[in-house]
């Protein structure tokens, strides 16, 4: 962040668009813009990393960054720049954590009547948080895990929920509501979870609700005797899938 800050304010520019790896094979676009004095706002908007940011930050006179802030974006980070790092107060503030990524990436696979069936989802945890209704709104569209979006892939034709699903790959949202649940499918892959897009949806199909008796604290994806199976602090969600 600090060497692409000092890229952008050598430019003399406003506004900056640049072009980074987001893996081995695949790239992001982004841009920096200044938000008054040396304070800049940067953002990925397109590519596999689409949605993530954006994030303001400052760079000082020598090009060091001294704050930065995700707030209202994905990646709720606050970061300051201190004169040295106070290991006993780190050590005691990740204890209680893994190491690694908060919501790792993780998939489930199954073979319906021949066909080979994988969903690849990110496990957000509980931790101590009431999840739908709260974190998690009712009747707005989840991303059905977190950071990017929940991909599905079959390789023969599926009927989920009661709507066929042609072979292929697709991504998995959630709408949660008091009033009954939807598992959607959509057509666009590759995104981030914060970019749905309805008119790109294949269907929309009722899912079967259950309250558990105790939480699940890690977000499950699992096929379970002919359902596909969500499940969730104290909430289970289920549709039914078999090959066409």
């Amino acid at each position: 962040m600090e060497y692409m800050g000092r890229w952008a304010r050598a430019t003399g520019k406003d506004s900056v668009r640049f072009t980074a790896l987001a893996s081995a094979n695949q790239t992001s676009g982004g841009y920096i813009r200044k938000r008054g004095g040396d304070t800049l706002v940067f953002m990925l908007d397109e590519g596999q990393l689409a949605g993530v940011g954006p994030f303001t930050y400052r760079l000082d006179r020598q090009g060091h960054l001294t704050w930065l802030t995700g707030k209202g974006s994905t990646l709720q980070v606050e970061v300051r720049r201190v004169a040295s790092v106070p290991m006993a107060q780190a050590t005691q503030s990740f204890a209680k954590r893994p190491l690694g990524p908060l919501s790792p990436r993780d998939t489930a696979r199954a073979t319906i009547g021949g066909a080979e069936v994988w969903i690849d989802y990110s496990r957000p945890s509980r931790r101590g948080r009431d999840i739908f209704g709260a974190l998690e709104p009712w009747n707005k569209v989840w991303r059905t895990g977190a950071n990017a979006a929940t991909q599905l892939n079959t390789t023969a034709d599926l009927v989920v929920g009661g709507a066929t699903v042609p072979a292929g790959k697709y991504t998995l949202w959630t709408l949660p509501s008091p009033s009954g649940w939807k598992l959607i499918i959509n057509k666009e892959t590759g995104q981030w979870g914060t970019e749905y897009h309805e008119e790109r949806d294949l269907v929309r199909v009722d899912a079967k609700v259950e309250t558990l008796a105790s939480p699940i604290e890690q977000f499950t994806i699992a096929f379970d005797s002919g359902l596909l199976t969500f499940a969730w602090d104290k909430t289970r969600y289920s549709v039914v899938v078999a090959k066409k």
